[in-house]
């Protein structure tokens, strides 16, 4: 992955991008969105731009050739002046560089197909609790360029508020220790499958940041197989049963795991009813790679992401 050059990103707007690249959910409601761009690689500095036509958009991308394309999660009256909001979907970013654990070493801003594939997996576990537990149809997946983004537009959750959405941050991230521990159905069920999956992940360099002494570090991990099973069980006495665990450290453990729950996704994301995201179908410069609507999030490859211009340079 690399940065693109002016002249790539003229190549990829002139020759590669078509409208016909656009999700239909976008395409249909383009009038209603507030576009921005990005022209220098600094950020969208150039913001409430209105297209009433794929075709004045398409004129747009071939003239100006920007570093970076976002368009609104929100639907407004007056989209070029952000006004008369009407509702917004529902949305999920799930970067790879900001996973709480993933198997590979990738630091900073740098990601990889190990991190990206851990993205795409907790996209696909993320949609199914929208579907089963929410019954949610309308799921959009898009592959940002370091990650991916989930976008809900059904009708029965486009008109929420952010109090709303904060709630369904925390079903969906497992990031709220439920009242009871031991309920088979409902939210609890999804607690434990998250805070499961997270303690599979976990290892014993990385849980020494929950602050839990070491003695109990170390059971912890030797009898991980345990504590896992448990966990998807439901059996959490089993676990603050554990040879010097007590109370007060089965909190700091549970209170751990939600914490990392909760860097799954950008929860701030998901409550901004005025986000802004990246445009399907277009160039992220940064990493020379299109932002792809994804139709299969099971069996997605990354192949399908990488522009002409880099495939015919090697």
């Amino acid at each position: 992955m690399r940065e693109a050059t002016q002249a790539e990103r003229q190549r990829f707007y002139s020759e590669e991008w078509k409208k016909e690249d656009l999700p239909v959910f976008i395409l249909h409601t383009l009038s209603l969105r507030e576009f921005a761009f990005d022209h220098k690689g600094k950020g969208p500095s150039d913001r409430y731009n209105q297209f009433m036509t794929p075709e004045e958009l398409t004129d747009f991308l071939r003239n100006k050739s920007p570093y970076a394309v976002y368009g609104s999660v929100a639907l407004y009256e007056r989209p070029s002046k952000r006004e008369k909001w009407l509702k917004s979907e529902l949305v999920f970013d799930i970067d790879a560089k900001d996973l709480p654990m993933k198997s590979c070493d990738c630091t900073g801003g740098d990601v990889c197909e190990k991190c990206l594939n851990d993205a795409r997996q907790v996209t696909a576990s993320f949609a199914d609790t929208l579907k089963s537990d929410l019954a949610l149809k309308n799921i959009h997946f898009v592959y940002s360029g370091r990650g991916f983004h989930i976008r809900v537009a059904d009708d029965s959750i486009m008109e929420m508020g952010q109090t709303e959405r904060s709630q369904i941050v925390e079903y969906m991230t497992g990031s709220m220790i439920p009242p009871d521990l031991t309920m088979a159905l409902g939210y609890s069920k999804v607690f434990r499958d998250r805070i499961s999956r997270t303690f599979e992940q976990l290892s014993e360099e990385k849980l020494a940041d929950s602050k839990i002494r070491k003695s109990l570090i170390k059971k912890i991990t030797s009898e991980k197989e345990k504590v896992l099973s448990a966990a998807r069980k439901g059996r959490f006495k089993e676990i603050k049963g554990l040879e010097g665990m007590g109370e007060k450290s089965f909190q700091k453990f549970l209170g751990f795991l939600t914490r990392l729950n909760s860097e799954f996704t950008d929860g701030k994301v998901t409550i901004d009813t005025k986000r802004i995201l990246r445009l399907p179908s277009s160039l992220h410069s940064k990493v020379s790679r299109k932002c792809t609507l994804v139709r299969d999030i099971d069996n997605f490859s990354f192949e399908e992401a990488i522009p002409e211009f880099l495939r015919e340079g090697g």
